[in-house]
């Protein structure tokens, strides 16, 4: 749900070539310029926008660019929130009847603050995502699981803290990640700095597994999926590696 300024602690001896090799025969700049195109444009019609950005493209993985690009451009990490979410998260981790019925009325609160001002936490991203596909006829689906950092899956599971998106294309499924890919939070200022990382779209599974572990194993897209001790184990890696 975060990126913080990290040095890269590991690097593990696999190609990081992204998956975005299977539509190497495509050029993305037309897609890439109608989701700038759009830019700043609100969320109170969400058919529109998805019509908007896909209408003048051929091919879902088109089409699914430039709705990934438009939301990683145009929608901010809110800060305030995530930690907010974040202290309730852990003081409900043992009791998961009520960790339920918060994190259903959590929902509207997100769609209401992405929606009015255009900033969100992971789940907002991820929601976003899937909504804009689905307006297209592209499948998408919601992953929800655990993200690392030096203070959160480090030997043990802790609390599930991160959402990100699965889309089929081609009859093949891809794993993609809006929140980190739009940006970071810099603690230090206390503010969300917008820089985009193209290195989580359609990523390369086992890269991806190395900071992502989904509650259903089998949204690892792994030939041989890894288990959580792998995970909270592994190497840490963040956005520069991607």
């Amino acid at each position: 749900m975060k990126r913080f300024i990290f040095i890269l602690i590991a690097f593990v001896g696999f190609s990081a070539i992204s998956q975005q090799s299977d539509f190497n025969t495509i050029d993305f700049k037309k897609a890439d310029s109608i989701s700038e195109l759009y830019n700043h444009t609100a969320l109170k019609n969400l058919p529109v926008l998805a019509h908007n950005l896909t209408f003048h493209l051929d091919s879902d993985v088109e089409k699914f660019r430039a709705i990934y690009k438009w939301v990683c451009l145009n929608i901010e990490g809110d800060y305030g929130f995530y930690l907010k979410t974040t202290r309730k998260r852990k003081k409900l981790k043992n009791d998961s009847l009520a960790f339920t019925n918060w994190n259903k009325s959590l929902q509207k609160k997100v769609f209401k603050q992405l929606v009015e001002n255009q900033k969100t936490i992971c789940s907002g991203y991820a929601y976003l995502i899937k909504e804009l596909a689905s307006l297209s006829g592209i499948a998408c689906e919601i992953v929800n699981g655990y993200s690392r950092s030096p203070s959160s899956q480090i030997g043990a599971l802790g609390v599930a803290n991160h959402s990100w998106n699965a889309v089929e294309l081609n009859n093949k499924w891809y794993l993609v990640d809006a929140t980190l890919a739009s940006g970071y939070f810099n603690v230090n200022e206390n503010k969300f700095i917008k820089i985009y990382n193209d290195g989580y779209f359609l990523a390369e599974p086992e890269q991806f597994s190395k900071s992502h572990f989904p509650l259903d194993s089998k949204w690892l897209l792994l030939d041989e999926a890894i288990d959580s001790n792998q995970f909270v184990n592994g190497p840490m890696v963040y956005g520069e590696f991607f």
